[in-house]
């Protein structure tokens, strides 16, 4: 695993407000700080949770105008629940790409 310079660090610790260790975990899944502070912003706090949300395709302006970043990275909310409410289950992406069942 690569080491990120004490510059990278400093940067996303700064966007995120939060320590070197917080820093170090969201530059580790690749977010820059732009988008880790965009997510944190949404109420994203656990990195491995909100690397999913991205992962689906899910990101932080559509989390902070749902609210649920907060609740699904304290495990109150299922990633499936998040899809769903917001329209990333598997029948709305057949229906964007014209797809008839």
């Amino acid at each position: 695993m690569k080491h990120p310079s004490p510059n990278s660090l400093r940067e996303m610790a700064t966007a995120i407000r939060g320590t070197d260790i917080a820093a170090r975990q969201w530059l580790d899944e690749g977010f820059s700080p732009g988008d880790a502070q965009a997510y944190v912003a949404a109420g994203c706090f656990d990195v491995p949770r909100t690397a999913e949300l991205r992962q689906v395709g899910i990101g932080p302006l559509e989390v902070a105008r749902s609210g649920l970043g907060w609740d699904y990275c304290s495990g109150n909310v299922s990633l499936a629940e998040v899809r769903s409410m917001l329209g990333h289950g598997p029948r709305e992406k057949e229906r964007t790409l014209g797809v008839l069942c």
